[in-house]
Parts: C-alpha cells; structure tokens; sequence
C-alpha cells in the first residue's frame, strides 16, 4: 500500500513539515505553494526525498477556478511521477492524522474500490443552497492591480450580470450529455484510475472548465460533478440527505464549521477520537501544538 498526498499550502511551514513527518511510511507528497507565498519558507522541505514540489505555482484565489488549477496540477505530477499508488488522497497545509500509517493503510487496503469522495445532488437542494451556484461569476484578473482591485471588479461584473436576470444552470455539458450538478468537499481519497478519468474527461471536454470557470467554489463542484455522472459514481458515496454542512461532505476529515472553520486544541482531542475519521482540519503552530502532540502518542500506541 503506498499512498499519494496532494497538499495545498500557503502558510505555516513548521507545520506542513510536521504533518509530512507524520505520515512519510509508505507514502508521497505532491505539494503546492500558493504563488501568493515565499516559496523559500518552504524550500527546506524539498530535502526529503518523498516530496515533490509543483514548479508552476497557482496565484490562488478562494472560491474560484484557480483552485481547480492546482488540483488538476497536482493530480497530474501523482499519476505522471511513475510511481504506482494505490491511493490519492487530498489535504490542506493545516491537516493532521488522526490514525497511525498502519491503520491508515489498513483503512484503503480493506476498501481497494471503494472511492472516498462524497457529494450531494444540487438538483433536489433548497433553493438557499442552490442560489449561490446560479450566479455567474466571470473571470477578472489583471497582474498589474491588487486582488483586492481585482476582486472588486469581479463582484462588479457580477452584480451586473445577475442584474440582467442572467442565471447559470444546476446543470452542465459533457460532449452532448445533459449531467446534473453535485456539491462536495475539497477533501477526498480516489483510487488511480478514477483519478486518471477525472484527467481524461477534462482534457477531452474542455466545455466542462467553461462551465465551472464561472461558479462559486468550483473545486467543491467539479471533481463531484464528474465522478457522479460516471461509471465510478456507485463506489463513491451519494449523500441523500438535505445538505447542513460541508462537515458533513468530508468523508475522511473532521472538520468543524461553527460558524466558520475552528482551529483544534486539545480540547477537542474527545471529539476527534470519536469521530471516526482519518484525518483532522485545521490543525496550527502555536496553537495545536499540544493536540499534536497526543495525537503523535496515541499515534504510536494504534
């Protein structure tokens, strides 16, 4: 069983390098850093063997498609590496394990088909979860302005477009086929071939990133949206309740929303060893260290 990890950061070295320690058995890093960050506090990183730095970085901006820019990129560096994995799994800079690397591995070795990424059908959703995703979102970017200008100028575009009475559809094209449209988490752990499907479907339908390009959080939309109108979406997991939370999309990562997203202490160490889930977010220097820590002996101890 060897695992590969796509990481998204941004911040905190100290604890990327801790969490990378933490799970180096049996395992690969395929990392990319904001190209918003100074790359050189995270340069040392590269002296580990099992990390793999993406070279083009993303100048990422939240709830927007350059998040799928860097998914895609570091699903690509995985399965391009020529090293067979027998799971990929997705995590932030701030995530830590909850489990040690032999129970993680036994986890995937019990469930070989089975592909950890959960979604809802945002056709049969409220219109309160629904309405963010019909607004268009249309891309602005000029290098020369701050995000904040740039931002500015986005939400200006939208107003006047949603002002026109313009609305996106809760459904998209995959080469002539209708497919409804799926919400999830960023947060996942497919298999190799449905990671390489994901890659296929968007190389030969360039229509499905036109689509996406312009919606709100597309990195929760668009990797669901395939995976449930294909061949794979009986081994993922349907979420046929009403959506609460996106807590409740993250089938291997505890996470708190309440009513944003909390760092964990050891206070919540109870919690999170009776959660069920492999791993934990978000998880910060300074403040985790302590809830690390138990975690790392009761670690050792499973």
């Amino acid at each position: 069983m060897r695992i590969a990890y796509l990481i998204s950061a941004h911040c905190d070295p100290v604890h990327l390098e801790r969490m990378v320690r933490a799970l180096n058995e049996q395992a690969d890093f395929f990392i990319h850093i904001d190209a918003k960050a100074d790359f050189s506090a995270f340069a040392h990183l590269a002296k580990i063997p099992e990390v793999h730095f993406l070279k083009e970085r993303v100048h990422t901006l939240w709830g927007d498609i350059t998040q799928v820019y860097y998914q895609r990129a570091l699903l690509r560096a995985c399965l391009d590496s020529g090293i067979v994995f027998d799971r990929i799994c997705t995590l932030s800079g701030l995530d830590y394990p909850l489990v040690g690397n032999r129970q993680l591995h036994d986890f995937f070795a019990a469930h070989p088909d089975r592909e950890f990424i959960q979604g809802i059908d945002m056709s049969v959703q409220r219109q309160a979860v629904t309405q963010n995703y019909r607004i268009f979102r249309p891309q602005f970017f000029c290098s020369c302005f701050s995000d904040r200008f740039n931002g500015r100028i986005r939400i200006l575009l939208r107003k006047l477009i949603y002002g026109l009475g313009v609305r996106k559809k809760l459904t998209f094209k995959i080469g002539g086929r209708t497919c409804p449209l799926f919400k999830g988490s960023d947060w996942w752990g497919i298999t190799p071939q449905l990671g390489r499907y994901l890659l296929q479907q968007l190389e030969t339908y360039p229509e499905i990133l036109r689509y996406f390009s312009t919606s709100f959080a597309p990195s929760e939309l668009l990797w669901q949206s395939l995976v449930f109108n294909s061949p794979f979406a009986e081994k993922a997991m349907l979420f046929a309740d009403p959506y609460v939370s996106l807590a409740s999309l993250t089938p291997l990562h505890y996470i708190y929303y309440e009513p944003v997203i909390k760092v964990l202490t050891e206070e919540d160490l109870p919690t999170l060893m009776a959660s069920g889930k492999l791993f934990c977010r978000k998880t910060c220097t300074g403040i985790s260290d302590t809830l690390m820590d138990l975690l790392d002996q009761k670690r050792i101890e499973k």
